[in-house]
C-alpha cells in the first residue's frame, strides 16, 4: 500500500492528550510575504480556537524559513530540501497533525475572522460530510468558480469541451462541471472542491488516507475528493463564509509549466479512476478531449498576441482587393496578384507595429496615421523595384485612405462597446501601480472609477514589502520592487505607474534598468499631486525605454526637471 495511504503512527498518542480544533497545513514555494499575510488572517480567525498550524517549505530559495520563523515562532515549520509537489508535501504535515479537523491552505488566501469558526461549526452539524469548502473570492473580488466544481465524467467533459458548457453555462444537464446553475450563496452537496481551501474531517483522513502523491501539482483535490466519496462520505460547498485567493503564486515563481502540470494530471486521474469503469472509447474520448483542451489553451494566448494585427492585416487586403477592383472592375486575383497584395497588407502591419500601435500606444491616433504614412512610403518603393508591383498606384493610394479609415474605425467602435468587455480586454494596458500610499491608492481609485481611462489595474507593488499577499482597495499587492521584471513578463504588464510619496527618480531608473526594454513598457512617474488629465493621462513625466536613446533623452530630461526644482 502508497505510503499516502498509511495510517498516522501518533493516533494512540493524540488519545492521551488534549483535543485540538483544527490542524491547518501551509505549503509555502518562494512566497514567504504571501505566506506572512495568510498567518496574519489565521491568527485572527483562530482566536478562541485550539489549533496547531505547519508550513511546510518546498525547498523554497528566498530564504522563506528563516523569515517566517522569525515572525511567527510558534509555529511547525517542515524545511524540504526540495520541491516535493503539493500532494506529497501536504501528506508530510498531515502524518504530524492532531487536530479534529484539517484544513489544506494555499499561502496565497486571505481567511475571513469568522471562516475557521464557521467552517468546523458546519462541519459539526453535518457528521456525514468528509469535506468542505467556503465561497472563494478572486484577487478582483468575483467568485472564484472552482470553488465547486463536477467529476469530469465522459458526458461532463465533453460538454465541457465541445462549447455546449459554455453556451448553456445554467444548465443542470450540460453544465455539471462548474456548477454554476447551483446559487453560490447556498451550501449544496458537490462531487469536488479546490485545494486552496479545503478542510476534511480527521475522521476521514483516516479512512481514505491524504493527497495521491502521484500528482505533482493540480488533480489532487479532485482525486481527494472522487476518493473521499467513493467511501460514502459527501463533500460539501459550503458558504458559510469566504475567502480570497490570489491563485497561482506559487506557480509563477518556479519552473513548472502551469498547462502541462495541468492537463497531465488531468490524464492521470482519467486513467486512475475511468480507464476500467468506462468502455475504452469513452476513456479514449476523455483523453482527447483533455489534449484538444490543452492545444486550445496554448493557441488562445497565442491568439490575444496576434488577434489585433490579424484583423489589421486581412482588413487592408480587403480593402487592397477592393480597390483593384474599382481600377480594373476585376478583381483578377493571380498567384502573383494575391503575393503582392499579401506583402503590401502584411508591410503595413509591420510598420503599424513598429509605430507602437499593437502595444502600450495602441489607443492613440498618432502610431496608426505614422504606421500607415511609412507603410504607404515602402510599398510605393517597391513599385519602382519590383515589375510584381507596379500594377497600380492608385491602389496603394487607395490601401494608405482606406486602410487609415478602417484601422481607426473599428478601433474608434471597440471603445464604443465598453460596455459588452471588449474595451477592457483589448484596449486598455495592463497596468502596475508602484507604491501603497495616499498617491498609489488615489491612482487605483480613479483609474477603477473612470472605465473611459485605458488602464486596467492588476495590482499594487509595495516598494518596502510589508503589505505583499494583502488587498488594498480590491486590488492585490502581488510583490515587492524587486518583483517587478518577473511579473512584467507573468502578467503581460505594459505599463508601469510609480506612485510614490517621495519622487526618487535615481531608483526609479534603477529599477527601470532591471526590466530592460523587454516587451516596450511604459513607465510614468506620478506626484502626489498630479491629477488625472482629460486625455486619461495620470503622469508628472512618461520614460519612453524602448531604445537606450529613450532612456538617455528621459534621463536628461529627470536632470533637467529636477534642477529646476
Amino acid at each position: 500500500m502508497p505510503d499516502f495511504f498509511a495510517v498516522p503512527e501518533n493516533i494512540v498518542q493524540m488519545m492521551n492528550q488534549p483535543p485540538i480544533d483544527i490542524s491547518i497545513v501551509i505549503v509555502n514555494y518562494n512566497v514567504k510575504h504571501f505566506t506572512e499575510q495568510c498567518l496574519h488572517s489565521i491568527e485572527a480567525a483562530a482566536k478562541e480556537l485550539s489549533n496547531e498550524i505547519f508550513v511546510v517549505d518546498n525547498g523554497s530559495t528566498d530564504e522563506s524559513v528563516e523569515y517566517i520563523e522569525e515572525r511567527f515562532p510558534s509555529i511547525n515549520i517542515i524545511d524540504n530540501a526540495e520541491n516535493l509537489g503539493f500532494g506529497r508535501a501536504n501528506n508530510v504535515a498531515f502524518k504530524k497533525a492532531q487536530g479534529k479537523y484539517l484544513l489544506a491552505l494555499n499561502p496565497d488566501t486571505l481567511l475571513g475572522e469568522d471562516s475557521l469558526k464557521a467552517l468546523i461549526k458546519y462541519m459539526d452539524e453535518h457528521p456525514q460530510v468528509g469535506a468542505a469548502g467556503p465561497k472563494i473570492l478572486t484577487r478582483d473580488g468575483s467568485f472564484d468558480i472552482t470553488s465547486k466544481r463536477g467529476f469530469p465524467t465522459p458526458w461532463v467533459a465533453f460538454c465541457r469541451f465541445s462549447g455546449l458548457a459554455r453556451l448553456f453555462p445554467n444548465s443542470r444537464l450540460f453544465g455539471r462541471y462548474d456548477l454554476l446553475y447551483l446559487d453560490p450563496d447556498k451550501q449544496a452537496e458537490v462531487d469536488s472542491l479546490v485545494g486552496s481551501c479545503m478542510i476534511v474531517r480527521y475522521e476521514t483522513y483516516r479512512q481514505v488516507g491524504g493527497f495521491d502523491e502521484d500528482y505533482f501539482m493540480f488533480g489532487e483535490d479532485i482525486d481527494w475528493c472522487y476518493r473521499i466519496k467513493q467511501a460514502g462520505w459527501q463533500i460539501h460547498y459550503a458558504p458559510v463564509t469566504q475567502i480570497v485567493h490570489f491563485r497561482g503564486e506559487s506557480t509563477r515563481r518556479s519552473n513548472i509549466n502551469r498547462d502541462r502540470a495541468f492537463y497531465g494530471a488531468m490524464h492521470l486521474f482519467v486513467d486512475k479512476h475511468f480507464k476500467t469503469r468506462y468502455p475504452f472509447g469513452a476513456h479514449l474520448l476523455l483523453n482527447t478531449g483533455i489534449f484538444l483542451a490543452g492545444a486550445a489553451a496554448r493557441m488562445k494566448r497565442v491568439w490575444r498576441k496576434w488577434i489585433w494585427p490579424l484583423i489589421d492585416g486581412c482588413g487592408i487586403l480587403v480593402i487592397l482587393s477592393f480597390g483593384r477592383w474599382i481600377r480594373w472592375g476585376a478583381i483578377g486575383l493571380s498567384l502573383p496578384v494575391a503575393f503582392s497584395l499579401s506583402i503590401q497588407s502584411l508591410v503595413w502591419v509591420i510598420s503599424l507595429a513598429g509605430f507602437g500601435a499593437y502595444s502600450f500606444r495602441r489607443g492613440q491616433i498618432n502610431p496608426i496615421i505614422w504606421g500607415m504614412l511609412s507603410g504607404f512610403l515602402v510599398n510605393s518603393s517597391f513599385t519602382y523595384f519590383f515589375k510584381q508591383f507596379a500594377y497600380s498606384r492608385f491602389v496603394s493610394l487607395f490601401g494608405l485612405v482606406c486602410g487609415a479609415l478602417f484601422v481607426l474605425g473599428w478601433r474608434f467602435t471597440l471603445k464604443k462597446l465598453v460596455k459588452t468587455g471588449a474595451w477592457q480586454r483589448f484596449y486598455q494596458r495592463r497596468t502596475l501601480i508602484v507604491g501603497v500610499d495616499e498617491t498609489g491608492r488615489r491612482t487605483a481609485e480613479q483609474i477603477n472609477s473612470n472605465k473611459n481611462l485605458p488602464y486596467n489595474s492588476i495590482g499594487f507593488i509595495d516598494p518596502e514589502e510589508n503589505t505583499v499577499g494583502s488587498l488594498i482597495d480590491n486590488l492585490p499587492v502581488l510583490g515587492g520592487e524587486h518583483d517587478l521584471p518577473r511579473l512584467v513578463m507573468q502578467e503581460e504588464i505594459e505599463e508601469v505607474l510609480f506612485a510614490y510619496e517621495n519622487v526618487d527618480y535615481v531608483r526609479i531608473l534603477e529599477i527601470i534598468s532591471r526590466i530592460g526594454k523587454k516587451r516596450g513598457v511604459n513607465f510614468k512617474i506620478i506626484a502626489p499631486d498630479s491629477p488625472v488629465q482629460p486625455d486619461g493621462s495620470i503622469q508628472l513625466l512618461s520614460l519612453d525605454y524602448l531604445t537606450p536613446r529613450g532612456f538617455s533623452q528621459s534621463l536628461r530630461k529627470i536632470t533637467t526637471l529636477v534642477t529646476k526644482h
